[in-house]
């Protein structure tokens, strides 16, 4: 997981490099802030001798004498890193002639000073990490996606789409929000933590000691309930992938939904999705927010002790009200690490759990893809075969036989057959949509999958019958991507589309917004737009598929129109139901159980008596 996630930040070294400079400064401003807390106490705001304890005014006079003498430590400073302060602090103060009467003004305004370096230092650390993972995950977003449109139909049947919606967008966004904001808590406040702890050993070993006895029994939990969290938020998001897979359902298929009365029973669907997922979530809550009460009832114990004890010392005048003032903000700011590094492991484990499911897209092989040496296709031919085709969408469940047939340039071959024959799965196979599982596809004797598939499927045009539009406009869904294309080469497409009339009476007309799936326009108005873009592709082989099945007599009387203008000087693949729509094709195969049953012309086969006329005596007997 962290070699798969560090390709995306390896990109962006800089910011990372620019984060670590802050965390270290941030760190160290903020255990210089701790050491003047001492002086700050003893020299400013106590700094009458008669407002202190015979025992403290010893204490202070014998620290007071030690720090003005640079190069003299304290017993306490010959401890390396509070002696490190020490020093500094005293050659500070002997640089700029501060005296003792000064510590007043000079005291403050270095605890000002160094107050606004951990300031800019955390501002800094925080926008280095917003600039880091908004960078790397909008990398890897945009990975996964390139990712999935990359993979074949097979892969889009096994994966419903709102579960690699989900994976895309939701997933990606748990990742963003833990890398930009809570990725700074991680490594700021872990080095902070050490440097504070440090300090506190630095400044009394033995007490420091017993006030960490109990450290053990505070990471268990912060352990325990990240790991249950982790477990939990990936069961959270899966039913959140259930969730958009159901909505994505129900909104595509509202139409259905309203025509059997079922909104009742996808409301119910729903809430029981919703159920689910609050379930998981709740469960994920309740281990997150029960996370900082455990650690915060173990840690006041060690409080109530470190009290006790200090009350003895102060007393008894080993320690001063200073020292021990200082001892304790040092202590009480080692809470602020350790509550936001408790929050950031139950984030952290969140984002694991992400991690991991867009991981898993990853690791799905891309099963069609251009094989070693694969060449361009110059769009030249003068056949393509298929050469005892085999293929199967599950192991063990064939569904084209050794299907062969050879297709001349600039022929029209029309596939007929009953439902299930294998006719939409034979040319799916052309532009590889599936790769065969047995024999080849080729073109001028050339494997297709020797072929780069760039190359290839910009020779094929498509037209289906579940035309699909963008949400974009008319222009656009025309000219689907070509940006170089003017707006008379797109009428030109559309009046041979018979699509220009319609059109131009719209409200924008081309600049007309289409809405969701062109659900503004009639199936036929569709169909006409989807030919006017392969039209306007101008590809050497053309595929129609069921192109005109759901259309009413009118509109499928001006398609075939635009049809007859796109296949023109073109090879054409015609997989078709109403035999009507294929008697004028040069060639017609008949399908039965992913094998060819007939091939001939329509008045050959209606001759021959086989399973084309009975299909065609069922047709129009009807």
């Amino acid at each position: 997981m962290a070699a798969f996630l560090f390709r995306y930040f390896r990109r962006h070294l800089a910011w990372a490099g620019i984060a670590a400079i802050a965390t270290l400064l941030f760190a160290a401003a903020s255990v210089a802030l701790v050491h003047l807390v001492e002086p700050l106490f003893g020299e400013v705001l106590m700094a009458s001798e008669e407002q202190l304890p015979e025992e403290a005014r010893l204490l202070r006079s014998a620290s007071a004498k030690d720090v003005g003498e640079p190069g003299k430590p304290s017993a306490e400073a010959r401890r390396w890193l509070k002696g490190l302060f020490d020093r500094g602090l005293a050659g500070l103060r002997e640089a700029l002639g501060i005296d003792e009467g000064e510590a007043v003004y000079f005291v403050p305004a270095l605890f000002l000073v160094l107050f606004l370096v951990r300031a800019f230092a955390d501002f800094a650390n925080g926008y280095a990490f917003q600039e880091l993972g908004l960078r790397a995950t909008n990398a890897l977003r945009n990975d996964l996606f390139r990712r999935v449109l990359s993979q074949s139909s097979a892969f889009h049947a096994r994966h419903p789409s709102g579960e690699v919606i989900s994976r895309i967008v939701s997933d990606i966004t748990v990742l963003q929000t833990a890398i930009s904001n809570r990725m700074v808590d991680l490594f700021q406040q872990s080095i902070t933590l050490l440097a504070l702890l440090a300090m506190l050993f630095s400044a009394d070993p033995a007490l420091a000691a017993i006030c960490l006895i109990g450290a053990p029994a505070v990471v268990f939990p912060i352990v325990r309930f990240g790991r249950g969290l982790r477990r939990t938020t990936h069961r959270s998001q899966e039913r959140m992938a259930d969730l958009a897979n159901l909505v994505s359902e129900s909104v595509r298929g509202h139409r259905v939904v309203k025509a059997f009365g079922m909104e009742e029973f996808e409301n119910l669907r729903f809430a029981r999705a919703t159920r689910s997922h609050l379930k998981v979530t709740l469960r994920g809550q309740l281990l997150a927010n029960l996370s900082s009460p455990v650690v915060e009832s173990v840690a006041v114990f060690g409080a109530a002790a470190l009290i006790v004890w200090a009350g003895q010392a102060i007393r008894s005048g080993a320690m001063s009200p200073g020292e021990f003032f200082a001892f304790l903000v040092n202590l009480l700011m080692l809470y602020d690490p350790v509550r936001k590094l408790n929050r950031v492991n139950l984030v952290l484990q969140q984002s694991l759990a992400a991690a991991q499911r867009a991981q898993s897209l990853f690791e799905v092989p891309v099963d069609v893809v251009d094989r070693p040496g694969a060449r361009p296709w110059s769009g030249s031919f003068e056949t393509v075969g298929f050469e005892e085709v085999r293929f199967a969408y599950r192991e063990g469940e064939e569904v084209l036989h050794g299907v062969s047939l050879t297709i001349r340039r600039g022929e029209t071959v029309a596939l007929v057959g009953s439902s299930g024959a294998g006719k939409s799965t034979l040319v799916s196979l052309l532009p590889r949509f599936y790769d065969v599982t047995g024999g080849r596809v080729a073109i001028d004797g050339t494997d297709i999958r020797d072929l780069t598939l760039e190359s290839l499927r910009r020779m094929i045009g498509l037209v289906t019958q579940e035309t699909f539009l963008f949400d974009d406009t008319v222009r656009n869904n025309i000219a689907y991507g070509r940006s170089d294309i003017g707006l008379e080469e797109v009428r030109a497409a559309a009046r041979a589309a018979f699509a220009d009339d319609f059109v131009t009476a719209l409200p924008e007309g081309y600049d007309t917004l289409l809405g969701e799936g062109g659900l503004r326009l009639s199936g036929g108005q569709r169909q006409r737009l989807a030919i006017a873009r392969a039209l306007l592709k101008d590809a050497p082989i053309l595929i129609l598929d069921e192109a005109t099945s759901q259309l009413d007599v009118e509109s499928e009387a001006l398609v075939r129109k635009a049809l007859a203008n796109l296949v023109e000087g073109r090879t054409t693949l015609v997989v078709a139901h109403r035999l009507s729509t294929v008697q004028r094709a040069d060639r017609i195969v008949v399908m039965d159980r992913g094998r060819i049953a007939e091939v001939g012309t329509h008045a050959e086969l209606l001759a021959r008596g086989g399973l084309y006329r009975r299909l065609h005596e069922l047709q129009f007997r009807a």
